[in-house]
This record gives C-alpha cells, sequence and structure tokens, in this order.
C-alpha cells in the first residue's frame, strides 16, 4: 500500500463510480478497476458494494475512506508547511508585536524556549497590521494590544491566548499638584494637558470615553508619541499621560486611579506553524510577566 492508492479510494468514494472516478483521473475504466481490486486485496476484503447505478461503500470501506482521509490530509499538510521551512531557509523564528506591548519579554521567553534557533522581531504601530502579518505567515508569533472600547478584528486562522489585564497608571511630574498621592481619581485630572498614545491603538479612544464618564473632556495636547517621548513630554512641559506598568521613568511618577476604567488586554497570537511552542512560550511570558511586575496586572492562564 502506497499514499497513491489511498487517493484513488478517495476518488472512487467521492465519485460514487468507476467510471466518474477513471474519467477524473483520466485512466481507464477497466484499469482503474483492476487497481480497485488490488487495493482490496491488500487490506482484506471489498470496499465498495459495485452495481449499475455504481458504487456504495461497505463497513470496511467506510473505516478505510475515513482513516485515508485524515492520512491525506496529514500528509498534504506536510508538504505545505515543509514547503514553507524551505522557503523560509535560515530566518529562524520571526517574532512581533504592537508598539508599547512587552515585546521584549516575548523575545527573551522565545531565546529560552528555543534555544539557538535564530530570530527575527518586527514592530507594527496597529494590532490589525500585527494580525495580518501573522494571517498571512509573515510573523509566527506576535503579542497584540487590545483596548476595550476599540476591539480587534481576528481572523479565524489565526490563534490566540490572552495573556494580561493591565491597568493603566497616569503619569505626573515632580512637583506636580498630585505628586505627594499614593492614588488619585480620574476627575481629579479635569484641566490637565494630556499626553496621548498612537490612536491605532484605541488608546485615546479609551482615554476620552472614560474622562467624559466623569465628567469632563480631556484637553489632549500631544498625540501619537512613544514611550520614551511621553515620559519627556512629562517631564518638560508638566502634562500628565497614561502609561502601563513593567517601565522605568526617571522623573514621572506613576499613580494608580482609584476605580480605574482604563485597561488594556494584551494577547499571544501565532500563526499555525508555530502552534506547536504556544503552551511553553504562553507559560514562559506569564511568568516573564509576573517576575517584571508581579503587581501590576492580572494574569490570564488560558
Amino acid at each position: 500500500m502506497e499514499l497513491r492508492h489511498l487517493h484513488v479510494v478517495l476518488t472512487v468514494a467521492r465519485a460514487g463510480s468507476i467510471s466518474r472516478a477513471a474519467s477524473q483521473m483520466k485512466i481507464a475504466q477497466a484499469g482503474l478497476t483492476t487497481q480497485v481490486r488490488r487495493i482490496e486485496a491488500s487490506l482484506g476484503g471489498p470496499l465498495f458494494l459495485r452495481s449499475t447505478e455504481g458504487v456504495e461503500l461497505t463497513e470496511l470501506g467506510r473505516h478505510v475512506v475515513l482513516r485515508a482521509q485524515d492520512l491525506v490530509e496529514r500528509f498534504d499538510d506536510l508538504l505545505v508547511t515543509s514547503r514553507k521551512l524551505a522557503e523560509r531557509g535560515d530566518c529562524g523564528i520571526r517574532l512581533g508585536g504592537v508598539a508599547g506591548s512587552p515585546t521584549a519579554l516575548l523575545v527573551g521567553v522565545v531565546r529560552e524556549v528555543l534555544p539557538g534557533l535564530p530570530q527575527t522581531t518586527h514592530i507594527e504601530r496597529g494590532g490589525d497590521a500585527v494580525l495580518e502579518l501573522v494571517r498571512t505567515g509573515d510573523l509566527d508569533l506576535a503579542l497584540v494590544v487590545e483596548f476595550p472600547r476599540r476591539p480587534l478584528r481576528f481572523p479565524k486562522t489565526v490563534g490566540l491566548r490572552g495573556l494580561v489585564t493591565e491597568r493603566m497608571l497616569v503619569g505626573v511630574p515632580a512637583g506636580h499638584r498630585l505628586s505627594g498621592r499614593s492614588e488619585v481619581l480620574l476627575s481629579e485630572l479635569a484641566g490637565e494637558e494630556w499626553v496621548v498614545p498612537d490612536e491605532n491603538h484605541g488608546g485615546r479612544l479609551n482615554l476620552e470615553l472614560a474622562c467624559e464618564a466623569v465628567g469632563f473632556t480631556p484637553r489632549c495636547a500631544h498625540f501619537g508619541v512613544d514611550l520614551a517621548q511621553a515620559a519627556e513630554l512629562v517631564r518638560s512641559t508638566g502634562a500628565v499621560a497614561g502609561f502601563f506598568p513593567g517601565h522605568e521613568l526617571p522623573g514621572v511618577l506613576l499613580k494608580p486611579i482609584i476605580g480605574n476604567p482604563l485597561h488594556r488586554r494584551i494577547s499571544l497570537v501565532w500563526h499555525a506553524d508555530a502552534a506547536e511552542h504556544v503552551d511553553d512560550v504562553h507559560a514562559g511570558l506569564l511568568r516573564a510577566y509576573h517576575e517584571r511586575t508581579p503587581h501590576s496586572g492580572r494574569l490570564l492562564a488560558s
């Protein structure tokens, strides 16, 4: 028995007759009949009941077709994934993330889980762009950030597992009127000048709606900045900004918000080719995140 024999059985079963299957395979009907009989002899019994209207599967035939379909699909998948790996060459595993996500943690964990495997890292401004790269197979594993009022559209072919839900902290400069407080109310920040994140993340919308819910519209003055620029603007202009845990920001004091409605969810996403590594990478990320910021986020175990 060879794989080609399973293809013959599946073709006949789908066609419902020897003649139609022979026509599809572009071979003589007599030759196909001979092949089927030899296959049946190898498997120990008839696979098809023949009649003037065509063929029907026997109990043995149904068993063989079910298992053959699984084997053929697995073999086809082997061919596809092998070709992808061959085309990839020595680039190893491709990692990615959205700007502002803890992508460095992902890089470190993958280095521990898959030591010696070459890595490349690609950062995108928005989660939709990252998900598209994962969907097309241009990235193997990545981290995306999602805000509650701006959910991402996850393709069905992209694997997804939550990592952590983080509460936002407000960063104020040293000497600010709230600098001596251990925590603040969001309403106490009315009238402040705000530094806001890149709009692609949904962070600005999340901030505006939360502030409006407590009675004010935030006065957003500095837009689309990264972490380092936001911290510098807070120090130099006296503005306030939202930051998430896990960063050392000299000259910026981070304050928890009482009854904080501002949060984001970080998730691990992957392409099917990297699925075998997901459990180990996810467990490593949970451990690494907890070690870096032990009290700042709600870890998601699954």
